[in-house]
């Protein structure tokens, strides 16, 4: 059988929004995706590193972090070196973050 690009955007359209994320993801990084649980590892690790931001915010007040999960990286105020220092770990996509203790402050608008 052969499937036509219009057949797989129907598809695609009928898939609830975690599945369809787990496709935009698998596009996006040429089918580095080879796991049905990574879309959700990704998604606990996430979590993991805003906690640990909210953790430690005032320790790392105007610095880049950079995070696997609730793992710090590195830090400094130059985000590239700090990205870079990151990779070096082993890690290809670090959470990046600059770390402020003020909150951003909701606006109402008019």
């Amino acid at each position: 059988m052969n499937s036509t690009f219009e057949q797989a955007i129907e598809v695609i359209r009928q898939l609830p929004p975690t599945e369809r994320e787990k496709v935009k993801y698998w596009l996006e990084h040429e089918g580095e995706i080879d796991t049905s649980n990574d879309f959700e590892e990704r998604r606990i690790r996430f979590q993991h590193s805003m906690q640990w931001i909210q953790e430690n915010r005032e320790k790392f007040d105007g610095q880049w972090v950079a995070l696997d999960g609730g793992t710090l990286l590195a830090h400094g105020t130059d985000g590239k070196k700090v990205h870079a220092e990151a990779q070096t770990k082993g890690v290809k996509t670090p959470l990046m973050h600059r770390v402020s203790i003020k909150e951003a402050q909701p606006f109402g608008g008019w």
